[in-house]
């Protein structure tokens, strides 16, 4: 699996995708997962972007068998096949400027063919001692043979054929000496001897270029897989204006690595057309390249979200608590509302938020309010408020017939509360919801019944208390 780092060593949507293909295939197959960091852009690649990918490789269950390997440090690996490059005439050092060569193209669009460069490969001992004299060091071309066709049976999109006539004398080593992301690539493909390339097919336009180079040195290519690309509900590609684009977002966010790598499996991949949920190592049995579809895949993030919610419904209570308490550690929100102590608010909430988020990070606005003091949000007030009487009615009501119980369960305090609103004669919601305002101050929050035995006893009624003091302050006055 190749990587080319980024500044901020973000994995992008796309990136993830293609490594959990390239990872499953390997797995499958009882091949070899190599891990390669193509960092031949030193301006982008630093220490941390690499860490952070290889953080979130680790994150989402993508073990490697080798690597990483680092382009950045094979550079007398790529001299080595540069040498061998010239020494067979494959390559020619090539003198234009940009100017020059943006005149060739333009005269090639003139003539309406196809705007590719080809250097020249001769020039006079005069010519060269004044480029030498003017400092012009040269860059090494590949001279593309013609006449001629490279072929790619693709796994994915069949056969593609590049004529050579629009496939320029690409460049494979800079004037700096240093080595292009085409010969890197090609020349790590031979010496690592991989067998099969999954890969975006943004990348199908390298390929033939990668192909000759590879055939210039003696070797015959890998298979290639060019997989569709994905693309925003607006048919446009995937970016962040659609929502989380990048697997970091997502971890943030509350998305556990195993559903998030099944919804990742789908964008493009079908096992029968109806099954959906995967664990990783279903993925492995059930995964083939000739079921990858041609066709651009449509990320939508509300339909992962929906996934992922089902996921977290089915997990088993115990590591659901786990993966909670986890995630909430991660983000600091633990050791914000005092550690431990903390921690066993949240084990015991955990199954009041169970069935009702499907992230993670919801959490926080479901139950956030049993780590604090209550404080009744403006628009929770403005529900109270809008009937001042009726709400210290049935909140009164409400508290009347909890101080009655033996024990202050879930069970329990269901049942006292709806007697009471029968009692009282009114509907669910009028009676429920300024019960469950008094205590959490939520418009949004954890059930009625769960919330106050949450809270327990003690707590729950100086909740009520309190709001019920607020209201007959304005009850008073109005």
């Amino acid at each position: 699996m190749r990587f080319a780092p980024s500044p901020t060593g973000s994995l992008h949507v796309g990136g993830a995708r293609t490594a959990l293909f390239n990872w499953l295939i390997a797995r499958r197959t009882g091949g070899r997962f190599i891990l390669r960091l193509e960092d031949t852009d030193r301006e982008r690649s630093t220490p941390e972007s690499e860490a952070e990918i290889l953080r979130v490789l680790t994150w989402m269950g993508l073990d490697w068998d080798e690597g990483p390997y680092r382009q950045s440090e094979r550079d007398d690996v790529y001299a080595d096949a540069v040498e061998r490059l010239k020494a067979s005439g494959a390559v020619y050092a090539a003198y234009e400027t940009d100017e020059e060569l943006e005149e060739q193209r333009a005269e090639a669009r003139r003539n309406k063919q196809a705007p590719v460069v080809r250097g020249r490969r001769e020039y006079s001992d005069e010519e060269l001692a004044r480029f030498a004299e003017e400092g012009r060091r040269p860059v090494w071309r590949f001279a593309v043979p013609l006449p001629g066709e490279t072929v790619i049976e693709d796994m994915v999109r069949g056969t593609v054929t590049f004529g050579h006539d629009n496939i320029e004398d690409f460049v494979v080593v800079r004037s700096d000496g240093s080595p292009t992301y085409n010969l890197a690539a090609a020349v790590d493909d031979v010496e690592m001897g991989i067998t099969h390339v999954i890969r975006g097919e943004d990348h199908i336009s390298n390929t033939p270029k990668q192909m000759l180079v590879m055939r210039a040195l003696g070797a015959e290519p890998p298979a290639y897989a060019h997989i569709p690309l994905i693309l925003g509900p607006d048919k446009k590609r995937l970016s962040k204006r659609h929502g989380a684009a990048s697997v970091e977002e997502f971890e943030a966010d509350g998305f556990l690595a195993e559903p998030l790598c099944n919804s990742l499996a789908l964008l493009g991949w079908s096992f029968d057309g109806k099954t959906e949920r995967f664990s990783l190592p279903e993925l492995v049995e059930a995964f083939s390249v000739g079921r990858i579809s041609k066709s651009p895949s449509v990320f939508d993030l509300r339909k992962t979200e929906v996934m992922h919610g089902r996921y977290l419904r089915m997990m088993e209570p115990e590591a659901f608590t786990e993966a909670l308490v986890n995630y909430l550690r991660s983000t600091g929100f633990i050791d914000a509302h005092g550690g431990e102590p903390a921690v066993e608010i949240v084990r015991r909430s955990a199954p009041a938020v169970k069935g009702k988020i499907a992230r993670l990070s919801e959490y926080v606005n479901l139950a956030g309010w049993l780590f604090e003091p209550l404080a009744i949000e403006p628009a929770a007030w403005d529900v109270l408020t809008a009937d001042v009487k009726h709400s210290i009615q049935v909140i009164g009501g409400g508290l009347g017939r909890l101080e009655s119980l033996p024990e202050f369960t879930v069970e329990a305090v269901k049942d006292a509360l709806q007697d009471q609103l029968h009692v009282m004669g009114e509907a669910a919601r009028d009676f429920l919801e300024p019960q469950r305002i008094a205590v959490t101050g939520r418009l949004v929050s954890t059930g009625t019944y769960e919330s106050l035995a949450l809270l327990g006893r003690e707590e729950a009624f100086s909740r009520y208390r309190a709001t019920l003091a607020r209201l007959a302050d304005i009850w008073a006055t109005a």
